[in-house]
């Protein structure tokens, strides 16, 4: 049934939350606690990524209970669990942002997504390179919304050096990208510029298989340009 779940929820269908259920009241009754750890996270997902499902209520709760049931010795998991809660916050922040919320309420919600970020970070090993990367990027973009770059950037280069530990050079292209975004955003245009360039570099070298991502740092080059001899 968990399999089944899979399989719906990666073609989009909101029958993967009964299969998901079914799945997970099976591993209750015969005591798998790691079987309902991993149904439970995988409703989290259901209902923070399909649009039919989506309830960031829903995700945190499923997500939360996930996190109930792993084992204490299981840093991975319950990390994953904690990088996604980080998630659901920033998530809601954005989309008090986008309705208008003061700014007292969006503050809350970005010191919650860096409360779980944080906590993912204490919880995952560290030979854990790539949920290490990923939760580092979204720290960063967390700090990057609060216009902090002196917290983002550190957490940025972090990411930015483990997905080349993985030799994940294309998103490592995408995190210099973000960070030249948010370099501009405060008028650091000499350091926005020069992530910028060497994620153009990195786009480049995929070719043509990467041509939407270098038309576009070409883009935010030339603005960055642009903004820069408009600030002297």
């Amino acid at each position: 049934m968990h399999d089944i779940g899979e399989i719906q929820r990666e073609a989009g269908r909101a029958e993967c939350v009964a299969s998901y259920k079914e799945s997970l009241a099976l591993a209750e009754q015969i005591g798998d606690q790691a079987g309902a750890a991993i149904c439970a996270f995988n409703l989290g997902h259901a209902y923070k990524d399909l649009p039919d499902l989506r309830d960031l209520a829903e995700a945190e709760r499923w997500y939360r209970r996930s996190l109930d049931l792993r084992d204490p010795g299981d840093r991975l998991g319950r990390g994953g669990c904690a990088a996604q809660l980080g998630t659901v916050f920033l998530e809601r922040f954005r989309g008090a942002r986008s309705a208008g919320r003061p700014e007292e309420e969006l503050l809350v919600l970005l010191n919650d997504a860096a409360h779980w970020y944080h906590q993912a970070l204490e919880l995952l090993p560290e030979d854990a390179v790539a949920e290490q990367a990923v939760t580092h990027h979204q720290l960063g973009s967390v700090y990057g919304e609060a216009r902090d770059l002196d917290r983002a950037l550190p957490h940025y280069q972090k990411a930015i050096r483990y997905l080349e530990i993985q030799g994940n050079l294309f998103d490592a292209s995408n995190t210099r990208f973000n960070v030249a975004v948010d370099l501009s955003s405060v008028g650091r245009f000499a350091d926005a510029l020069a992530y910028a360039e060497e994620a153009l570099r990195g786009f480049e070298s995929f070719g043509e298989r990467a041509g939407a991502e270098v038309g576009e740092t070409r883009r935010l080059i030339a603005e960055i340009q642009t903004a820069a001899q408009a600030g002297r």
